[in-house]
């Protein structure tokens, strides 16, 4: 049972147990977090050009810290990235233990990530990324966050996803130079969990991915705009509404 409809959405760099515990979403997502070496030096690559990240010297045992500190205070999950299978099932075990959710990132679009077969890649390399639900979703309550306005088809994604064992999709539902796509947030919510995310700047924005059919809705940088930012959006009766994980 998540006790709203609030979700605070993963932003590398930011998302710490410190910050998250603070906000007033029913459910935080820290990270995004690095689970291997491999896609830790990626990590480091993306932070010289300027971009946050993340950064452990033991990327497994940076990820556990994190978890304890919010373990007992929060509903979590930890968004991950990792350029092996292992990185992810290490996670999962760790989450496990903490009753939390692993988000697995097929969302990130940094080329230091894709190139080593993180985010976004897996989006168009779709057998990894079943290979890792199956994989992970035997440990541990698994979401993905997907992003759209891609030449892929999302409704047949959705379904394999469902499959393959993930409980929740978190679909940030870009538009290309536009605002949120209410049509694919309505179409992925017919196959399960769906968290929305884009262009959550309101009362009547967050409402409206509710009424396409969302569970969840998300948000990111709206907090660091404002702070009080979810607070203020518990004023709302939908959004302020208890939802359960079936």
């Amino acid at each position: 049972m998540f006790e709203n409809r609030l979700v605070l959405s993963a932003m590398a760099g930011i998302n710490d147990a410190e910050f998250c515990i603070k906000q007033d979403a029913a459910l935080v997502i820290m990270g995004g977090f690095n689970a291997d070496e491999v896609a830790m030096e990626a990590a480091k690559r993306v932070v010289k050009r300027g971009r946050r990240e993340f950064i452990f010297d033991n990327p497994i045992g940076g990820i556990k810290n994190e978890i304890r500190k919010i373990c007992n205070k929060k509903r979590f999950a930890v968004n991950v990235r990792s350029a092996s299978i292992e990185g992810y099932e290490e996670v999962a075990e760790i989450v496990e233990n903490y009753n939390g959710i692993l988000e697995i990132n097929a969302h990130c679009r940094q080329p230091e990530f894709i190139e080593i077969g993180c985010g976004q890649y897996l989006l168009f390399n779709q057998k990894k990324l079943l290979r890792i639900v199956k994989k992970v979703s035997r440990i541990c309550v698994t979401a993905v966050k997907i992003r759209g306005g891609l030449e892929i088809d999302y409704l047949d994604l959705a379904c394999k996803l469902r499959a393959a064992g993930c409980k929740i999709i978190h679909v940030d539902a870009m538009i290309p130079g536009g605002l949120c796509d209410l049509n694919l947030i309505k179409s992925i919510s017919k196959t399960g969990f769906t968290i929305g995310n884009n262009s959550f700047v309101d009362t009547k924005s967050g409402e409206a991915i509710i009424k396409s059919g969302a569970s969840m809705v998300s948000a990111a940088r709206a907090i660091l705009k404002n702070p009080l930012f979810f607070r203020e959006m518990l004023k709302s009766k939908i959004l302020s509404e208890r939802v359960t994980l079936s």
